[in-house]
C-alpha cells in the first residue's frame, strides 16, 4: 500500500463564538474536509469494540449503552431536567434527535457484524456510534 496517498494536511483555524473548524485536504482529494466544532455541542461516542454484534444479547447491550449515552447527553445539552413542563419537552425533543441519530448507526453496525459473522469480512467501516447536539 503507498502510505503517501494517505497524508493529509490539517490545520486549526479560530472562528468567533468559541468554535473552531480543523481542515484536511487529502493528497488526492478535489476538495478539503472540513470539521467545525463547537463550544455548545455536546458529543457522546458509544464504542461497541467489545460486543457481539450479530447476536442479539450484543445488539440489546449496544441499545442499552446508547439510551445511557442519549439520557447523560440530553441531561448535559438542555441543563439537566426539574420537574417543570418545558425541560421535559426539551428532553424528550433530545432524545427523539438523538436516536433518530443513532438508530442508522445502529443498523449499520450490526450490519456490519453479520456480514463478517457470514463471510468473514465487511465493507462496513468500524466506527463507535457518535451522537452530536447543540446545548
Amino acid at each position: 500500500m503507498d502510505y503517501t496517498k494517505l497524508i493529509s494536511a490539517c490545520i486549526a483555524v479560530g472562528v468567533t463564538g468559541g468554535s473552531f473548524a480543523v481542515v484536511a485536504t487529502p493528497v488526492h482529494a478535489k476538495s478539503p474536509i472540513v470539521v467545525v466544532a463547537d463550544a455548545d455541542i455536546v458529543v457522546r461516542n458509544i464504542s461497541y469494540a467489545d460486543l457481539n454484534l450479530a447476536s442479539s444479547s450484543g445488539e440489546a447491550t449496544l441499545n442499552r449503552r446508547v439510551g445511557g449515552g442519549i439520557q447523560s447527553l440530553c441531561l448535559e445539552a438542555t441543563g439537566g431536567s426539574d420537574a417543570s413542563f418545558m425541560p421535559n419537552i426539551l428532553s424528550r425533543k433530545c432524545r427523539t434527535s438523538a436516536w433518530n441519530q443513532a438508530r442508522p448507526q445502529i443498523a449499520l453496525a450490526v450490519q456490519r457484524s453479520q456480514d463478517i459473522a457470514l463471510t468473514g469480512t465487511s465493507p462496513i467501516a468500524a466506527v463507535a456510534i457518535t451522537i452530536a447536539l447543540t446545548k
